[in-house]
């Protein structure tokens, strides 16, 4: 096996693990929501960070890194391409959404589930639910990305 296939194989894996990662926590958030128990968004919002520096974080720099990688390694594909700046752009997309707003919302969820906050109970599931549409919007843009990388348009 050659380098390409190592860098496929390595990029496909994470783009697994992101985008397999983030419906599982969207269906854990989603569980949680309907709980009539508040704890369960505390919860949640415990698990958010442990899995996104654990398992989503390296999953992406894996992602852009060996996509990257191998457009610079191969010959067959260049940053001309539609479909390579698509991809990049679709990746900037769901970069933005998580690092900007999901986190800002996932720290806000945090800092209301710790013992003593000043925020309502009742602020806690409207919290869960930004989170929750946040992140359909970033498996929204992964589905488009994972299509653009099958199907490569304009190829």
């Amino acid at each position: 096996m050659d380098l390409d296939t190592w860098l496929h194989f390595l990029h496909v894996l994470a783009a697994t693990i992101w985008v397999g990662g983030g419906v599982t926590l969207s269906l854990v958030g989603l569980r949680s929501r309907s709980s009539t128990e508040l704890s369960a968004i505390g919860e949640f919002s415990r698990t958010l960070p442990f899995v996104g520096l654990r398992v989503l974080t390296p999953a992406v720099i894996v992602v852009l890194v060996t996509g990257v990688w191998m457009v610079l390694a191969g010959s067959e594909w260049n940053f001309s391409q539609f479909w390579v700046w698509f991809g990049l752009a679709l990746f900037a997309i769901a970069f933005a959404i998580g690092g900007i707003y999901l986190s800002r919302v996932g720290i806000q969820l945090d800092r209301a589930t710790r013992p003593g906050s000043a925020v309502l109970p009742a602020a806690l599931p409207v919290l869960l639910d930004r989170w929750l549409v946040g992140y359909g919007a970033v498996l929204a843009v992964l589905v488009v990305a994972v299509w653009d990388m099958v199907f490569k348009p304009g190829l």
